[in-house]
């Protein structure tokens, strides 16, 4: 009888090994074992409309990418449209935990926080999306010291807890009005009204003479159409989206009053949770999809401008313009880049340093400045 009840205590004992053993998992093609660790879900969101070319170019492919090659470890919940967090609270929403993945972190826009990112709006003579991009793109890889011995990306993002990439360039912000057209230097006065965006384009608005009033770009149109604005400083490839294609009247071409990247954000802290081969994948296709991005914006600035034109829209190239006011405006453009440096170094960050690295980075992505800039050292 003992023996039959310690027969039957082994075979049950086997019965429950043998269940722990089917549900073991196993491993998939990938190398990740199934059943073992449910996916990161990440809640991401994004400021602007999913028709902005930063997600429909860049962000979106960059996510599908990343779910799919890290065979499911990483997951992304999208919001979109501010549906979750407004754009330019993005920091803040990553700080508090209410988001994971900051898709459209507005860093040029704060300078008190980010003094450095804004060296991308610095006024150019001649550039675009895709050269601004690869100068971002190795501006974010850079070795270079900037300050206490750290590179941009230190002082900018490694320092505040935050790994970041950077989003496609827009196309450049041109001068445009609902009103005036600008033929002379004295066509600059102060009873122009022009939407500015950041602490450059105030310092470029006194020293155009003009009248520079900050305002978010989704509150322009509105401040257009009631005459309270009689201008913008804005990219045209965005001219549809915001309605400006059947407001603006005058444009100023081939002369660039800066360009804008935004930047895609993680905490350290959530990028730490991913693998080696999952970080490794992240960052190889942020670099490389952001190209295409920008390719977007270029060709969609075509037809922007096509819809301005057929609305009566008139675009003026600078090589077209007065010699007094190329000479000015090329001027307006070196001062800018002068005073930026002067007011960053007077709150003591490393003006100078990062203008020069941009300004070389920009030479070598095949952008053209003014020969003051090329010549400061």
């Amino acid at each position: 009888m003992k023996k039959l009840i310690l027969f039957m205590v082994m075979s049950f004992l086997l019965i429950i090994s043998a269940c722990g053993d089917s549900n073991e998992s196993t491993s998939n093609e990938g190398g990740q074992k199934e059943g073992t660790q449910d996916p990161i879900v990440l809640t991401s969101s994004f400021g602007a409309t999913d028709q902005h070319f930063w997600y429909r170019g860049f962000l979106n492919v960059l996510m599908d990418e990343v779910e799919e090659g890290s065979n499911g470890e990483v997951r992304f919940e999208r919001f979109t449209g501010g549906e979750l967090v407004e754009l330019g609270t993005e920091l803040e929403a990553l700080n508090s935990n209410a988001i994971d993945v900051a898709l459209s972190l507005q860093a040029p826009y704060d300078p008190q926080r980010f003094p450095y990112t804004e060296v991308v709006m610095l006024p150019t003579l001649e550039s675009d999306a895709g050269i601004i991009t690869d100068a971002m793109v190795n501006l974010m890889q850079s070795d270079i010291e900037i300050k206490d011995g750290k590179t941009y990306n230190e002082l900018e993002f490694t320092d505040k807890g935050l790994v970041a990439f950077p989003n496609p360039s827009t196309e450049a912000y041109i001068l445009s009005s609902t009103k005036k057209e600008f033929e002379s230097v004295a066509d600059f006065n102060q009873s122009v009204r022009m939407r500015t965006a950041s602490r450059i384009h105030e310092i470029l608005a006194d020293e155009l003479n003009i009248t520079g009033q900050s305002m978010s770009i989704t509150d322009s149109y509105d401040a257009l159409s009631r005459g309270a604005l009689d201008g913008i400083i804005y990219t045209a490839s965005d001219w549809i989206a915001f309605g400006f294609d059947e407001l603006i009247k005058h444009s100023i071409t081939d002369v660039n009053f800066g360009h804008f990247v935004g930047y895609m954000a993680l905490k350290q802290e959530t990028w730490d949770t991913f693998s080696p081969e999952t970080q490794q994948l992240f960052e190889e296709k942020a670099y490389e999809l952001v190209h295409e991005g920008a390719a977007i914006t270029m060709e969609e600035m075509e037809e922007n401008i096509a819809s301005n034109e057929e609305k009566g829209g008139q675009l003026k190239s600078f090589n077209d313009l007065d010699p007094e006011l190329q000479k000015h405006l090329e001027e307006v453009i070196v001062l800018t880049w002068e005073k930026w440096i002067e007011s960053l170094e007077k709150e003591g960050h490393a003006g100078k340093e990062i203008a020069l690295l941009w300004r070389d980075l920009l030479v070598d992505a095949g952008a053209v400045l003014p020969d003051e800039i090329l010549n400061l050292e």
